[in-house]
């Protein structure tokens, strides 16, 4: 029934169940019997009667965490035992962890445990309750009664539309949740976690959807409907909501607008990632959160002719010797020098692989040791997430930049007692971290001359991914090194390799050709 609270089921035989979906960071260690990825938890709440299934839900809420909790730390537990070098920094974290679950679970369980004595007292008649819990439970049973006068003055609303409906011809918009609540519930459950510029980025797909199906339900929208959706898009102007022409227009009075103008419209990569990818997610969101069964955006992209590899170039061998023997690679990196993010962030790019942002957002507190190797902590702050769960993690520090005096430069911003190791590693008003850094260096990469598909400081990344590749390095390792997702598996990144063979590896990761030494301090 739609009218059903979210995870309330049930089945052909009229039984109540509490089926609740297992996202996919919980999946990571939350395993079934079989020892795959536990996809959903089900519970039957072992009663045909609503009323009596609402309430038991809470129950079954409360075992369903409580399970989860479990999990939980039995993974936390078992990740420290087989991380026989867990630094003070990890142990704290964890600690503090089992600490929050432990309240959580004593919390859940105090609940519980008032709950039942309070139906206990709900079903003692008045007569057994005192004057003050008597005078309680009149006024439940008063409430209960409006409810109920309401729920069948609804549904008689309900059955009189229907048969207006039939009788006019009319199509009445439907009765489950609307495009606007969809919107508002995924932007709820999901913007904690976004970027400034992702909030931004995500508002013309938002605009778009409620032009396109305002007051619409989502389990009415069909495939058609969003085949015509995907043909909006490829009329759309592009910088619609930046063009002065277009200020003020809704989108079918923008596309004809753009037509009549002459305006370009915007390409494949941003129909299919800068919207349909978000379509795509909020749907698969509501079919989780069993907002409806369909999807009927599954699949839908349009024909991208750019093939992905050549979407944008690393630098070749006789660029990144150009590149690093200009300004201001000339000479070693001097103590208080000006903008230190232009010295040292490409080369913890092209050495690390990491992006722009990860690298210019470091703290000097992300400068550690483990097992007595110099590392990077890649780890999501206040004002500096990163790009998914898995792209965290532990990088031991390649040689070169050892050599050239990094640490050096690290101690240096710890004596000064600086919070950020790179002053151009704040946001700006978008949340961006180093945006003006990566366009510089895209500029100095156009004045020097280079010339390759989109050069610039994510560049280094691919640079970085080939060396990992010629080197032979174990799949593994490698995901481990880049922070990328092992395909076909939700296992956590880099998960059981240690910070000494991430060591091994990266040493095997140079540059043939490029030769540094002339950033090596005397």
């Amino acid at each position: 029934m739609k009218d059903d609270p979210l995870y309330l089921t049930r089945n052909s035989h009229g039984v109540y169940y509490y089926r609740r979906p297992i996202i996919a960071d919980d999946q990571a260690f939350w395993l079934g019997p079989s020892g795959k990825p536990k996809k959903e938890w089900v519970r039957s709440l072992r009663t045909k009667d609503r009323r009596e299934a609402i309430e038991k839900m809470l129950d079954a809420a409360d075992m369903y965490e409580a399970e989860r909790t479990e999990n939980l730390r039995r993974h936390m537990a078992l990740a420290s035992r087989e991380g026989a070098h867990e630094s003070a920094r990890d142990r704290e974290e964890r600690e503090a962890a089992e600490r929050l679950l432990a309240e959580q679970s004593a919390r859940r369980e105090a609940r519980r445990e008032l709950r039942v004595e309070r139906r206990r007292r709900a079903a003692m008649t008045t007569a057994e309750l005192s004057p003050e819990d008597a005078a309680w439970h009149d006024l439940l049973r008063e409430r209960d009664a409006e409810l109920a006068t309401l729920r069948k003055a609804v549904g008689n609303a309900r059955e009189s539309n229907a048969a207006l409906a039939i009788e006019t011809g009319r199509i009445t918009v439907g009765e489950g949740p609307t495009v606007e609540k969809l919107i508002a519930a995924y932007e709820a459950d999901k913007a904690p976690r976004w970027s400034g510029s992702s909030k931004k980025a995500i508002q013309p797909v938002f605009r778009l959807l409620r032009e396109m199906f305002p007051g619409r339900a989502i389990d009415e929208i069909s495939r058609a409907d969003a085949r015509r959706l995907v043909v909006t898009l490829e009329a759309l102007p592009a910088n619609l909501g930046k063009r002065k022409e277009l200020r003020g227009l809704t989108v079918p009075e923008a596309i004809e607008k753009g037509r009549e103008l002459g305006l370009p419209t915007i390409g494949p990569k941003t129909i299919n990632d800068g919207y349909l990818l978000h379509i795509a997610s909020m749907w698969n969101w509501a079919v989780k959160e069993q907002w409806t069964a369909a999807h009927p955006f599954k699949g839908l992209s349009v024909h991208d002719p750019v093939d992905d590899a050549e979407r944008r170039a690393p630098f070749k061998p006789e660029q990144l010797t150009t590149l690093f023997s200009s300004s201001p690679w000339t000479g070693p990196w001097e103590r208080g020098g000006a903008m230190p993010g232009a010295f040292w962030v490409p080369l913890l790019c092209l050495f690390q692989g990491l992006r722009n942002a990860e690298a210019a957002g470091l703290r000097v507190q992300d400068v550690g040791e483990q097992d007595g190797l110099p590392v990077l902590h890649i780890v999501p702050y206040e004002g500096r997430p990163i790009k998914t769960a898995g792209s965290r993690g532990d990088l031991p520090l390649h040689r070169e930049l050892l050599q050239i005096g990094f640490l050096e430069y690290v101690a240096e911003r710890r004596e000064a007692g600086e919070y950020l190791l790179f002053p151009e590693g704040t946001p700006n008003g978008r949340g961006q971290v180093a945006a003006k850094l990566a366009e510089r260096f895209s500029t100095k990469v156009k004045r020097l001359g280079l010339v390759g598909r989109k050069l610039g400081m994510h560049s280094f990344r691919h640079n970085f991914e080939d060396r990992l590749r010629a080197a032979e390095i174990p799949e593994r390792t490698a995901l481990a090194l880049s922070r990328r997702a092992e395909i076909g598996s939700s296992r956590l990144y880099g998960e059981g390799v240690s910070i000494r063979q991430k060591s091994e590896a990266l040493g095997k990761v140079s540059y043939r050709g490029l030769d540094l030494s002339h950033l090596v301090p005397t």
